[in-house]
């Protein structure tokens, strides 16, 4: 089975001049961020929405950098809001997850404003590949008797670099009778989470990334520092055609 990467701003891309570009899981708008290389920041922006008056409709959006605004286009978008009693003691909402989707990847952001002061921040963003296709990542990895997972580094292809070849947290979990193998980085200093979903169809020891995305700590396992597939199924359910 071929082995490829990714080419999304900020990873690092090998490919020879005039070969084909590898498939990229992360459509570039003006509100994602790559989930290879250095990772976004979801520290750094935020985000305002007008929602109708039972406040289950995003009617507007728009990324605020600084002091500047700008109208995110939602012709694309789906919207599903979650409503609570925010810091304030106000019914309000809480959580806003946007989905965008076409022929190759879904993408899902969660954006949240807990303290109520109407500043969404997001904080979880995953890409999930829809349909199979050589050029998805590759890697492969060794099943230990004890459970443990270790990577094969010169599978790798400076994919992640050495760097998360020796600090990622690597686990192999079962969901539905699927083996799954994930790789989990912190990133930053702002306690957030870089992943990587890999699943193994066919057995032949090659490991095909279905999945990635960055968290702000939202389905991470406190105790191993490992992304918990179990808050992922949903989503990972976009690739169940996929013959990893």
């Amino acid at each position: 089975m071929p082995k490829s990467k990714y080419n999304e701003k900020g990873a690092h891309s090998n490919n020879a001049k005039g070969a084909a570009a590898p498939l990229s899981l992360a459509k570039q708008n003006d509100h994602a961020f790559s989930g290879h290389g250095k990772g976004g920041d979801f520290h750094t922006d935020n985000y305002t929405f007008t929602f109708s008056s039972d406040l289950s409709t995003v009617q507007s959006m728009s990324e605020v950098e600084n002091t500047r605004s700008k109208a995110i286009d939602l012709t694309t978008s789906t919207f599903k809001t979650t409503v609570g009693i925010n810091d304030k003691n106000v019914q309000a909402v809480l959580s806003v997850e946007q989905t965008n989707s076409d022929s190759n990847v879904v993408s899902t952001r969660i954006y949240s404003d807990k303290d109520g002061d109407e500043q969404y921040v997001k904080n979880f963003d995953i890409q999930v590949a829809k349909v199979a296709d050589a050029r998805l990542f590759q890697q492969k990895f060794t099943v230990n008797a004890d459970g443990t997972v270790t990577a094969d580094t010169t599978g790798l292809n400076n994919h992640h670099g050495d760097a998360l070849a020796q600090t990622a947290v690597l686990t192999k979990t079962a969901l539905d009778n699927v083996a799954y193998i994930t790789q989990t980085q912190a990133v930053g200093t702002a306690g957030d989470y870089r992943f990587d979903v890999f699943r193994d169809d066919n057995n032949d020891g090659v490991w095909t990334e279905i999945a990635h995305g960055q968290t702000s700590a939202v389905n991470i396992d406190a105790t191993t520092g490992a992304i918990n597939l179990v808050g992922l199924q949903s989503y990972l359910a976009n690739a169940s055609a996929i013959l990893g």
